[in-house]
């Protein structure tokens, strides 16, 4: 993952270098959104891994202000963490893929983030052309198993403006896979 990483560095560095306010980093996986987060953002970053929680603490720049908890985004403690209407921005990079109840998780943005909040996302999605949707529903179950419950066969692009969240901004691109970068609102 470390030349696909490399390759997306630009555009999370563009998305999130100049974000301030309360933000929640959705799945924050090894800490790869870190270094492009402002000093001026609070940052609660989530992560239901303990192996990679660990691995992004040891990522966490000296001054930025990031709290990281080992809980997923649809555990119930996280209201208690996050009041509601209270996030300027909702993080999700490479990480919607993952969560097995999206529309949950969708619900909850919208109770977190502010009325004038934004959600971002950089995911990959689904395939255009019908044989590499086959190709990837086929693949899909193995890829979970290896790939910590990724589901390479998801129409996330549809899903979160079927939940009703806004279109500010998108952008589709390839890198391997088909790419979806987004700024919605609610």
């Amino acid at each position: 993952m470390r030349n696909l990483e490399n390759s997306l560095g630009p555009i999370r560095k563009e998305l999130l270098g100049d974000l301030e306010g309360n933000i929640l980093d959705v799945g924050s996986g090894t800490g790869v959104n870190f270094e492009y987060f402002s000093p001026k953002a609070n940052v609660i970053a989530v992560e239901p891994s303990k192996f990679m929680l660990d691995k992004s603490e040891l990522k966490l720049p000296k001054k930025a202000n990031i709290t990281t908890y080992n809980i997923d985004v649809t555990d119930k403690t996280l209201d208690n963490i996050v009041p509601q209407h209270s996030l300027d921005y909702i993080i999700c990079t490479l990480v919607l893929c993952t969560i097995p109840d999206q529309k949950l998780a969708l619900d909850k943005f919208k109770k977190w983030l502010k009325p004038s909040g934004k959600l971002i996302i950089l995911e990959h999605i689904h395939a255009q052309k019908k044989v590499n949707r086959i190709l990837q529903n086929m693949a899909n179950p193995i890829w979970q198993l290896v790939g910590d419950g990724c589901n390479l066969n998801r129409d996330t692009d549809v899903f979160i403006k079927a939940a009703g969240f806004k279109l500010e901004s998108e952008h589709y691109f390839k890198k391997g896979l088909r790419f979806y970068q987004a700024i919605f609102t609610v």
